[in-house]
């Protein structure tokens, strides 16, 4: 059986980026994958030490909530990201997490784990789906250091409250149609 989780970057546990994030997992199950969700802002998780500790080891060795979401990743077919744009970059939350990733990366910098799917999920306040056009890409060369291949993007406009994502259908329609197609 495929594996899909689900990283959710926003402080919101029932937000824009909640809403699209499950919707793409409920496609991903609804083709049969198993699937599981990480709220991170629920989560107890520290940021990168600089020990390089993980270029020797396939792990990192800082012992909180981030040890799950690694073995997840680990074993997935594909990973769905959602966060909200903060002054042009993803969340705080987000953030720590990704500098959390670098234990995928072997000593040559090449992905220690094979490639998965990654599907991104952007939240922003801005009208313009093109807003952070520069930045997305950015994060896309990121995560393929890390064997995160890009899949697809989606990017949710005029998110000025938190149910802005649920009550579009056409954006839901979306989300789920990517997560079918993932597996």
């Amino acid at each position: 059986m495929k594996k899909v989780i689900g990283i959710i970057g926003s402080p919101r546990k029932l937000g824009n980026s909640t809403s699209m994030v499950n919707e793409v997992l409920r496609g991903a199950k609804d083709s049969g994958a198993e699937t599981k969700v990480f709220y991170l802002n629920s989560m107890s998780i520290k940021g990168c030490q600089s020990c390089m500790y993980c270029r020797k080891n396939d792990n990192c060795c800082i012992n909180d909530d981030m040890q799950e979401i690694l073995e997840n990743i680990k074993d997935s077919d594909a990973v769905i990201i959602g966060s909200p744009i903060y002054i042009y970059q993803v969340s705080g939350q987000t953030k720590i997490m990704m500098d959390r990733l670098y234990p995928f990366t072997d000593e040559k910098h090449k992905p220690r784990f094979g490639k998965k799917k990654l599907v991104m999920v952007y939240t922003q306040a801005s009208p313009f789906f093109f807003s952070f056009r520069t930045y997305i890409r950015y994060l896309r060369n990121a995560f393929t250091a890390m064997g995160l291949q890009h899949y697809k993007d989606i990017i949710v406009t005029k998110c000025f409250n938190p149910d802005v994502a649920k009550n579009n259908v056409k954006v839901m329609k979306k989300a789920y149609s990517v997560g079918k197609s993932l597996i």
